[in-house]
């Protein structure tokens, strides 16, 4: 028994030893002076040196026989003599006290990656319970040195876009009640920290309906698991104030992919929500009032027509008038008084008497003069009859027109360019400028007629006056109808006075005009019924002198949503 007694110790101390060198850690052992009388496999991979470089030297002799690898700078070095004088103190400290020591090592490899290691170091007892020397557990941690790295960073991050982001961030539970607030939620919701709106819920700070839509919003985003991206809200305030805000909630998961909640940034947009309010106002205003100016050119044109088509009529009636008072009816009267004062003896006064034998021939070219004087006042008549017809006919289309402000129809393209020709005749024909007509084949448009009149009439009225400015003898203005899918193509051309270069890109601008007595309200409200119709007006002018043609397409099918987009 005792032969097999140093046997089996020896026997325990080989396995223990193959036990410790298996372990994945590593593990070291020293006696009292610090010398190392023990390294496992695990610790040697890790300081890249064989077990006969440790056993039998202190951390000092180790230094000092074995100088650090090329390529470590001065910082690294110091940083390794540092860890050494450590593990000489601690090893000291322990071997005084008797009491254990944990510290986390930072070491720098060769390449320059960091590694981070937990030392676990205690005193190393005999069997008397002496403590003999040290022994240590060497746990590498460097994947959870970075993970905790990483994670401060981003909950640094976190705290930094919480802290400092103008834009309300928040965190809410599964009921819709605040977890985490970004700092910019305080001063909206009257309150001094954000940390005090934890476990409060909008209806806390906002009106009821607010509160309730908000809520709908991120339970239904719990329900469905989708997010609500880019929504415009209008906040209501329990002091009565009133805020805009364009909202993006998510559903907020946990480890396990299960939502636990809502997350959302709200950006203000009040400012940008006011101004849109009042531009939307600014331009219903404009809108009322280039189609007023609009009208007023249709207007003008009617009465310019009306009035041509008056001074026809009063010409005529003038005519009328002095064709009457030198009518030769009363002549008939003077030969009827003849006739009665000889009416007894009628046979020889008209056979012997000289003024008798005079009177058929005279009779008879009266009757001629008559006849013509009723011809002339027939046809002036008709004259008369026919301005009057016209000026119902201007005046009727007027009307009609007026009436249908915002009513849809179909009409023939064709139609509406003589009606814009028609109230426009007048003045065409005073100033002596010619018409060319180049109809092609066009679909019926579904439009508001008032809006296409508006503009055409005034795109003739334009025309005429470069011709007029012009001097030209041979003014002319001609209108193309066409139609290339899905347009209908009108174009009102002139041979009048051109536009500058500089002027094509400003002609629509409001209030721009080259003409002294011009108001700058005709081609831009054009251009904005045109738009409102679906379609757009463009202008071209090869220069100065050389005319301009102003084109307008209109869709030959009814936009679906108020307008179609034009390809260049």
């Amino acid at each position: 028994m005792e032969n097999n007694a140093p046997e089996s110790s020896e026997g325990k101390a080989a396995l223990h030893s193959l036990l410790l060198d298996q372990l994945p850690v590593g593990v070291f052992q020293k006696d009292r002076e610090g010398r190392f009388v023990f390294v496992n496999s695990w610790f040697c991979r890790f300081k890249k040196a064989p077990a006969e470089q440790f056993l039998g030297r202190t951390a000092g002799e180790i230094a000092a026989a074995f100088p650090a690898p090329e390529g470590m700078g001065p910082a690294e070095q110091l940083h390794r003599d540092s860890l050494l004088i450590q593990g000489e103190h601690h090893h000291a400290l322990i071997i005084k006290t008797g009491q254990p020591i944990e510290a986390d090592e930072r070491y720098v490899e060769e390449d320059g990656r960091e590694r981070y290691l937990h030392a676990i170091k205690g005193p190393l007892f005999d069997a008397d319970g002496s403590v003999i020397g040290t022994q240590g557990l060497l746990l590498d941690i460097t994947e959870r040195k970075r993970a905790e790295a990483q994670l401060a960073n981003e909950r640094d991050l976190l705290g930094a876009l919480l802290n400092c982001s103008p834009d309300a961030i928040y965190f809410k539970d599964l009921e819709s009640r605040f977890v985490r607030c970004s700092a910019a939620m305080a001063p909206l919701c009257k309150l001094k920290s954000a940390d005090e709106m934890i476990g409060r819920c909008d209806a806390d700070f906002c009106l009821e309906e607010h509160a309730r839509l908000a809520l709908e919003d991120e339970q239904e985003i719990i329900r469905s698991g989708k997010p609500l991206i880019g929504k415009s809200e209008k906040e209501t305030w329990a002091d009565g104030s009133v805020t805009w805000a364009l909202t993006s909630k998510m559903p907020l998961f946990d480890s396990r992919g299960e939502i636990i909640g809502t997350f959302g940034i709200s950006k203000d947009i009040t400012a940008f929500k006011e101004t849109e309010i009042k531009l939307e106002e600014l331009h219903k205003q404009l809108l009322q009032t280039s189609r007023q100016a609009g009208m007023t050119e249709v207007a003008t044109s009617v009465l310019h027509n009306v009035g041509n088509v008056l001074n026809s009529a009063n010409i005529s009636t003038a005519l009328l008038l002095d064709n009457a008072q030198k009518s030769s009816a009363h002549y008939l009267g003077k030969a009827a008084a003849l006739l009665n004062e000889h009416s007894g003896n009628l046979g020889e006064y008209l056979t012997n008497d000289a003024k008798g034998r005079q009177l058929p021939l005279y009779l008879t070219r009266l009757s001629e003069r008559l006849a013509e004087e009723q011809q002339s006042a027939i046809k002036e008549l008709e004259s008369l009859r026919q301005n009057i017809e016209h000026i119902k006919e201007i005046v009727a289309m007027q009307q009609s027109y007026a009436k249908v402000s915002g009513v849809v129809e179909k009409v023939r393209p064709a139609d509406l360019i003589e009606d814009a020709l028609r109230m426009s005749a007048g003045a065409l024909v005073r100033h002596e400028v010619a018409v060319e007509r180049d109809f092609g084949f066009a679909p019926e448009l579904t439009v508001e007629k008032h809006k296409v009149l508006q503009i055409l009439v005034n795109l003739i009225r334009n025309a005429k006056y470069a011709c007029d400015d012009a001097g030209r003898h041979d003014k002319q203005v001609r209108l193309q109808l066409s139609y290339a899918e899905p347009w209908v193509r009108i174009v009102v051309s002139d041979n009048g006075v051109g536009i500058a270069p500089e002027n094509l890109t400003r002609i629509f601008n409001h209030g721009f005009t080259t003409r002294k007595d011009g108001h700058g309200f005709g081609l831009h409200s054009g251009a904005l019924a045109a738009r409102q119709l679906g379609g757009a007006l463009s202008g071209h002018s090869e220069g100065p002198g050389k005319g301009a043609s102003f084109t307008l397409l209109l869709p030959a099918q009814p936009p679906d949503n108020g307008s179609l987009e034009l390809q260049d």
